[in-house]
């Protein structure tokens, strides 16, 4: 079995280079809007994950899923309930993306945007309220608050903030999906 501080190392750097993934493309995306360079690269990495994106969003969401069961079934790291609720919107995401990659339905960007939304969401809230404990106004549990951090790697990066940077790359990919489908 694999050291439990050597996987949260492992899910946070994923959880950067989905962070570095997203800015990296928003900016470009942006940029694109001014300058012909910036669009040619935006159409590049267009081109680079065209007919993947799916299956890139299916590889995402499956790790996150897979790294939220190690860290409850392996590490024994109890869930809270802002977790469970990250889990609900994330799992089902990994499902779909997949079977819909492997049908080539881009069309379930309608299903799994939603989703994702409201995970990015709920990501968020729990980040916060794990560095600000006095936004929440009741602990959802006495046993494991979710204003309590299992860990912090890095300094910064908790469970909230790694489901939230697989949520925002999942929704980027759709993003990309959509663009691929009306060029």
């Amino acid at each position: 079995m694999l050291e439990l501080q050597t996987m949260k190392l492992f899910f946070a750097i994923l959880a950067l280079a989905a962070n570095v993934a997203v800015a990296g493309y928003a900016a470009t995306a942006v940029a694109a809007r001014w300058s012909e360079g910036a669009s040619a690269i935006r159409d590049r990495i267009h081109d680079m994950v065209l007919g993947y994106e799916l299956l890139f969003g299916a590889m995402v969401a499956g790790t996150a899923m897979l790294g939220s069961l190690y860290l409850s079934e392996v590490a024994h790291l109890i869930p809270c309930t802002d977790c469970w609720y990250q889990r609900i919107a994330m799992y089902p995401i990994a499902i779909i993306l997949g079977i819909a990659a492997y049908r080539r339905d881009s069309s379930v960007r309608v299903y799994v945007a939603p989703l994702a939304i409201i995970g990015g969401a709920i990501s968020t809230y729990h980040y916060l309220i794990q560095w600000f404990p006095n936004l929440e106004g009741t602990t959802c549990s006495t046993v494991v608050p979710c204003t309590s951090a299992w860990f912090r790697v890095f300094g910064f990066i908790s469970i909230p903030y790694m489901a939230f940077s697989a949520f925002t790359l999942v929704l980027v990919l759709l993003l990309i999906a959509r663009a691929n489908e009306s060029r």
